[in-house]
């Protein structure tokens, strides 16, 4: 039987540890009063037991009464209780417990450092059961996470994963295992790759992370994806992969036999058709010399197979594979109503319409430049823009794709103009900027005062940079209309249009400070492709010349769409962008940038965009 005075003893103890658990008395005390008050005394005489008791026994009654006081939100009462545990001695599972409750206390204030010195009061020598080290690590691994230590995080997750049997459970962790590989730096990873200390499956998850960043399209990372899956068979990564690496285990290179080049052949298209097939057969032999398998190509005049009823017979007809074109944006949108196609289409222009599972579209369309630039100029700290775009049709087009996107990101369009192609834009330029404003304010009040003042004008200040679209001969006036009206340092973002593709320094010295983008055709570094086609042609770096380049991207995406679709991550490196696959099945195109100085384009590396 317990000693009263003992209990009493014990009791009083408690309670000064217990400062502000106590309840005011009052003639009926609450429900909750009454709960804490049972509490306390149920871990009183816990420690009263534990102060009589064997150590073992001692340790676990502690233990349970430092949990209730947990529950009962005294973490610091808890915290000194199990403080006072002499742990040596303890079996490693009680040991665990107490170092559990200790760490989980310390990551509940954040504070993490203290919760991995705690955890370091587990031996290694002593290994614990399956449950408990499984628990550990994910600790670890929290603490890890609070200090934003991904190496850290990342070794004690694929600790846990080899422990977990759950099939569910280890598929999750290798998704988190990846996300962290994933935040690495390429040089960050290299170093944990070549540190020496990496167990078996840390080294299989590194190199994995590696050979896939490595190669920045779809190609390059299906073959290193190969060389590794050769060296590391029995990897968990292999067994259970991430759903990204999924992907492209599950694809492969879908073979083709047979394709049909659907172009018009004759009328107002016929032109550009012949480019894009020039381009895509170029890159066919291309291919054929480089020893790839290629297909069968059928070309199809698209003005005689020219409604989807046509084409989907002549497809079976001919067993076809899959379908290129149609280029007419109205046939576009027939095909994107049907039902269901039996193979695919990759169309080379796009649509609005929801589009069939088999309808994939490529293009060059002006909106994409125009929601390029308004991602660029937010990444680049802007805000508040102003905007000048022609009065043609395709102007407003990417106008209004401009303001789509930048306000969806948060941006405001403050001020717009439109302009006629080759007038005279000082009118324009002074509107935009407001300095036929400020000279205007100027002129009344020398009319009122009757006096001759000197006035300079000023432009408004509400906007930092401008999203320009023009064609050259119009760029070339207005960047030096906006020095004149004092916004020289005004930055300014433009689309491809103000670029004939060729460089010209005395001709474009004008175009000065402006950033642009591009196709990789254009402004990167010459394809083996287009130096090929250059031998043979003297227009490939003209306008007209990217056509060349998306009859190319057309030919070297034909077996890649399957993966596209699997692994929306998946990049392949093109002509006309780094090509992947977004919602709707359309193409996105990720263009470089470059800026003009001394009239001459210079390409921005990855590290200056």
């Amino acid at each position: 039987m317990m000693n009263p005075l003992r209990l009493s003893l014990t009791a009083s103890l408690l309670a000064l540890l217990l400062v502000g658990c106590s309840t005011p008395t009052s003639r009926a005390p609450a429900p909750a009063a009454n709960a804490i008050e049972r509490e306390q005394n149920a871990i009183a005489a816990l420690l009263d037991e534990a102060s009589r008791a064997q150590p073992i026994r001692s340790a676990e009654l502690r233990a349970q009464a430092a949990r209730k006081l947990i529950d009962i939100d005294q973490r610091d009462q808890a915290i000194a209780i199990l403080e006072r545990i002499d742990t040596a001695l303890l079996p490693p599972i009680l040991r665990f417990d107490i170092a559990k409750l200790k760490a989980g206390t310390a990551l509940e204030r954040q504070d993490s450092s203290q919760a991995l010195l705690y955890l370091a009061e587990m031996p290694s020598s002593e290994p614990l059961p399956t449950a408990q080290a499984i628990e550990l690590g994910e600790l670890r691994a929290q603490a890890y996470q609070q200090q934003q230590d991904n190496p850290g995080e990342l070794k004690e997750l694929i600790k846990v994963a080899q422990l977990r049997q759950d099939p569910a459970l280890r598929q999750t962790l290798h998704e988190r295992i990846w996300a962290l590989l994933g935040e690495l730096p390429r040089a960050g990873l290299e170093r944990l790759a070549s540190s020496g200390d990496a167990s078996y499956y840390e080294q299989g998850w590194y190199e994995l992370a590696i050979n896939l960043r490595t190669s920045t399209d779809l190609a390059g990372q299906y073959n290193s994806l190969s060389a590794w899956r050769t060296l590391w068979q029995s990897h968990p990564a292999l067994q259970l992969p991430p759903q990204a690496v999924a992907a492209l285990l599950d694809s492969s290179v879908t073979p083709t036999r047979r394709i049909g080049l659907l172009l018009p052949q004759s009328g107002s298209l016929a032109k550009a058709a012949s480019a894009i097939s020039d381009g895509f057969m170029a890159a066919y032999y291309q291919a054929q010399r480089e020893g790839q398998p290629v297909p069968e190509i059928q070309l199809l005049d698209s003005t005689l197979v020219n409604t989807p009823e046509q084409l989907l017979n002549l497809a079976r007809t001919m067993q076809l594979d899959l379908v290129v074109g149609p280029l007419d944006k109205n046939y576009v949108n027939q095909i994107a109503l049907a039902t269901e196609l039996p193979i695919p289409v990759l169309a080379l222009n796009n649509t609005n319409i929801q589009t069939p599972g088999n309808l994939y579209q490529l293009g060059l369309a002006a909106e994409d430049e125009a929601q390029a630039a308004a991602q660029r100029a937010w990444q680049d700290g802007r805000r508040r823009m102003l905007m000048m775009i022609p009065e043609t049709d395709w102007g407003s087009r990417v106008g209004q794709a401009f303001i789509h996107e930048f306000e969806s990101l948060g941006g405001q369009v403050v001020g717009a103009v439109t302009f006629a192609e080759q007038a005279d834009l000082a009118g324009q330029v002074k509107s935009l900027l407001n300095t036929d404003s400020s000279a205007a304010r100027a002129k009344r009040v020398r009319k009122v005062t009757g006096n001759r003042i000197e006035s300079e004008s000023q432009p408004r200040n509400d906007a930092d940079a401008l999203f320009l679209s023009a064609l050259p001969t119009d760029a070339r006036q207005i960047k030096p209309l906006l020095a004149f009206n004092y916004a020289a340092s005004l930055p300014v973002y433009a689309t491809s249009h103000l670029y004939d593709g060729s460089p010209n320094s005395i001709s474009d010295i004008d175009l000065n400070g402006i950033v642009f983008c591009d196709l990789p055709w254009v402004i990167g570094p010459p394809s083996t492709l287009k130096l090929a086609m250059s031998q043979q042609r003297d227009d490939t770096d003209t306008r007209f010349g990217r056509l060349y380049a998306l009859g190319a991207d057309a030919f070297t995406l034909h077996p890649y769409l399957e993966q596209l679709r699997a692994s929306p991550q998946a990049r392949i490196s093109g002509e006309t962008g780094q090509l992947h696959l977004t919602s709707g099945s359309r193409i996105a195109r990720d263009l470089p940038w470059a800026r003009f100085d001394n009239g001459v384009p210079s390409l921005l590396t990855p590290a200056s965009n």
